[in-house]
């Protein structure tokens, strides 16, 4: 009786030591999901963007861009829509997309047309290139002229920016600093703006580069201008840029860049 006592109770701690391994190995053992990220529909692989700036579709990106150039060289903010989406490979990471459009600012049936081709680097989530044709202009349309400098309008808060501003790609050694909480007093040795396309300004140094895009908000018609920085090849970013160029527009004469980028305020400034 004694040792039948001690048999179940030896056939019971066996079987609750089966069932705590088991629960351990369950809880150890990572699920084939887990150990793939990429199969649970992550389109993009970890680490290659920064948390929260996932990249947007490339046709949104092209609209985007597209929007502001017309409304720029309309002298007005315009609706725009891509009726025919055609993408096509560039190749080194990047993705075109051509096809028709139509903006406008009133009803959609007074809307114009025409066709466009964009370019974008999904690499660094930016648009490379965007064109369309015919060029708008600023006359014909309901309702006068914009406003220029009002909220919405050219040169406004908001606004897709002006067109009469220097278009330049060019580049200069020279002396500056570049400051962000990762990146602490940068030197930097050469200056480049480039506004033949999207709008940018960049400062270099020392095995280092950073370059911003944005919209031109105000310009001297001649050789200086000021962007609105919307984004950067590291990331989201906003801020201003002031640009000098020299009398023949050939050399950068002076950037002062001051904004946040991520989650870091930075500063940054060049000289010729």
């Amino acid at each position: 009786m004694h040792r039948n006592h001690q048999f179940r109770s030896f056939v019971m701690f066996a079987m609750l030591a089966a069932c705590v391994l088991s629960i351990a190995a369950t809880a150890v053992v990572p699920s084939a999901s887990a150990q793939n990220p990429q199969t649970q529909g992550v389109p993009y692989p970890p680490g290659q963007y920064p948390p929260g700036q996932r990249p947007q579709p490339v046709a949104v990106q092209c609209q985007s861009t597209l929007t502001d150039r017309i409304s720029a060289d309309a002298g007005r903010r315009v609706s725009l829509n891509l009726d025919t989406q055609n993408s096509y490979s560039v190749g080194n990471g990047r993705q075109g997309l051509r096809g028709r459009l139509r903006y406008g600012i009133g009803p959609p049936a007074t809307w114009r047309t025409g066709t466009y081709d964009c370019i974008v680097n999904l690499r660094q989530n930016r648009v490379e290139r965007a064109t369309y044709t015919p060029r708008a202009n600023s006359g014909g349309w309901p309702g006068g002229p914009g406003i220029p400098g009002g909220p919405g309008f050219p040169g406004g808060p908001g606004g897709p920016g002006v067109g009469n501003y220097p278009r330049v790609r060019v580049d200069t050694s020279g002396r500056g600093s570049f400051n962000t909480r990762s990146f602490a007093n940068v030197r930097i040795t050469r200056g480049w703006v480039d506004s033949t396309g999207r709008p940018s300004v960049s400062l270099s140094g020392s095995g280092f580069k950073v370059t911003f895009y944005g919209v031109v908000e105000r310009t001297d018609g001649n050789r200086e201008f000021t962007m609105r920085i919307t984004g950067s090849d590291r990331g989201n970013a906003q801020g201003s840029a002031q640009v000098r160029l020299n009398r023949d527009r050939n050399e950068v004469e002076m950037i002062n860049l001051n904004g946040r980028m991520g989650r870091d305020n930075f500063s940054g400034n060049f000289g010729r």
